[in-house]
């Protein structure tokens, strides 16, 4: 449940009965409601919402938004036992057409500044699952993480992934997907999340390929199982999962990765325009960098094997 403008509200119900081919991709939109200040006050942020296994709300970035008007959307994290979550803010132009101008000055200096300019994405929030290694954080990390001792996480701010550049924006997709120790069983899970990331991101890139759309801010969400134990478990979870079953229990099955488009509220279909070449930069960039580590994850496997 999060604060929304009516604008995002109007792209959910357009994807719904006119761009069906975007819904596996997008959180399932369940309609909309009306709350109060004080009922909203603990979930009022614009984006980058996530409800954690435990149901309380944390945020990876994003500021608050004054409205009542709230959108209802599936809890993508739900399925997980300790998602591990990575959000990719899309695009060199981060403003709208309706943005007044010491807004996009300020989003332009951004851009200008990290790899939102370069690569068309930067890294806005993040969040890995550490376990018994919670307390093992650098003093270079220090301005960029908080610590949840009683989960096992790190959080890392929407500054961590200002301080990339496009040559070294990978080491945050190495954090995100080693978040412990290269053991065997975390590369194969590295190998498959990653395998299954590209797919998945692939998908989206040839959909919006063929859309007229402008999409300003949004995201793209990546979400995979941080316990590798769990990750073990709901792999046999699933094998041993009944065709004839999967329909009607779907929802309840735990899951091991997921990727969906999030945030639209500057986001708008604009026929005659083409496509969205703002946000194609850098879901091809994401596509890459994740092609490049999916490959050197595979030659580590080779490399134990021999």
């Amino acid at each position: 449940m999060k604060p929304c403008t009516p604008a995002e509200i109007a792209f959910y119900e357009s994807v719904t009965t006119s761009h069906p081919d975007l819904g596996p991709y997008l959180p399932t939109y369940m309609g909309q409601l009306s709350l109060s200040t004080d009922q909203s006050t603990e979930t009022a942020v614009e984006s980058g919402t996530i409800q954690t296994a435990d149901g309380t709300i944390e945020r990876l970035h994003g500021k608050k938004l004054a409205t009542e008007l709230h959108i209802v959307l599936e809890n993508i994290t739900n399925g997980f036992k300790k998602p591990n979550v990575l959000d990719l803010k899309l695009g060199a132009q981060l403003w709208d057409e309706a943005s007044k101008p010491e807004k996009r000055a300020r989003l332009d200096k951004v851009s200008a500044e990290t790899t939102s300019g370069s690569l068309g994405f930067r890294i806005a929030g993040m969040r890995t699952h550490k376990g018994d290694a919670v307390d093992g954080l650098s003093d270079d990390l220090k301005e960029f993480v908080e610590v949840d001792k009683e989960g096992g996480y790190w959080v890392f701010n929407k500054m961590y992934g200002r301080k990339f550049s496009a040559s070294d924006v990978d080491e945050g997709f190495i954090s995100y997907i080693f978040p412990g120790t290269k053991s065997q069983a975390e590369l194969d899970r590295a190998r498959e999340v990653l395998a299954f990331f590209l797919g998945e991101v692939k998908d989206i890139i040839e959909i919006f390929e063929k859309k007229e759309s402008r999409m300003y801010s949004a995201s793209i969400l990546l979400v995979y199982e941080g316990d590798v134990e769990e990750y073990a478990k709901t792999k046999q979870t699933l094998r041993s999962a009944q065709p004839e079953d999967e329909d009607e229990d779907e929802d309840n099955l735990p899951k091991l990765a997921a990727v969906k488009m999030i945030d639209f509220a500057h986001a708008t279909w604009q026929p005659g325009k083409g496509p969205d070449e703002n946000a194609l930069q850098g879901m091809r960039s994401t596509a890459k960098i994740l092609k490049q580590l999916l490959d050197q994850t595979e030659k580590e496997i080779d490399a134990t094997e021999e």
